[in-house]
């Protein structure tokens, strides 16, 4: 097996927005000290690894947390794109949770996971197809930054239509997203020539073990409204 490349999906660090519990959506809400520093101890846990490719949704929240991360990458060219947003939550944006997911005004959950698998198929699938059409060995990473509901929605359907791989396990109950949390998908090839064949498989999902001592503080306030 032949590991061409590896996607890290980020969500953004904490808002006070999220500890307030109040809904965010397309609001630009900042990060807050907390928020700050866990990007900055995801940009460490990543400073090793090499990007290619940078993306980020447009929010502050977001791409402050990808310009933090990518601090350790000097000259690094940071794509903004509308398509990675959160779901767009209407007239609840900015009110206090919980979403009443009936609310007429909200973007519906199909229509968030079509844009962000449209988005996947315009930028990720033509450069993975490039590196499998004409490999060197080398594995690309390809940072990208983004909000929790968005990354599960984005998630649970490559799993459910087979696009990605994964456990049982994990495609039967997705655990929530912490802020700043990373889940990884890895793509894979076994073989040469016509029988080759291409993988791509979820490695980790909503992982936070890099987050050391904020863990408590996210279980406290479960920051989930993004």
């Amino acid at each position: 097996m032949t590991i061409i490349a590896r996607l890290y999906m980020i969500r953004h660090g904490e808002t006070e927005w999220n500890r307030a519990r109040i809904i965010q959506g397309h609001a630009d809400s900042q990060l807050n000290d907390l928020g700050e520093a866990q990007a900055a101890m995801t940009g460490e846990a990543l400073k090793a690894i090499q990007f290619d490719k940078a993306f980020t949704s447009d929010l502050s929240r977001a791409s402050k947390t990808a310009e933090i991360i990518l601090q350790h990458h000097a000259d690094f060219i940071l794509v903004k794109d509308q398509a990675l947003r959160e779901r767009f939550m209407g007239k609840l944006q900015g009110t206090k949770g919980p979403a009443n997911r009936s609310e007429p005004s909200l973007e519906t959950e199909e229509a968030m996971v079509e844009r962000s698998a449209r988005w996947y198929n315009q930028e990720i699938v033509p450069y993975i197809s490039s590196l499998v059409d004409n490999p060197d060995g080398r594995c690309r990473n390809i940072l990208v930054t983004s909000h929790s509901w968005l990354i599960a929605s984005f998630f649970k359907s490559m799993m459910a239509t087979g696009v990605f791989e994964s456990t049982e396990e994990l495609l039967g109950a997705l655990p929530r997203l912490p802020n700043a949390s990373l889940s990884l998908v890895e793509y894979s090839t076994i073989g040469i020539g016509p029988g080759q064949i291409f993988r791509s498989t979820v490695i980790q999902y909503g992982d936070a073990s890099h987050l050391p001592g904020t863990m408590r503080m996210w279980m406290s306030f479960e920051s989930s409204l993004d």
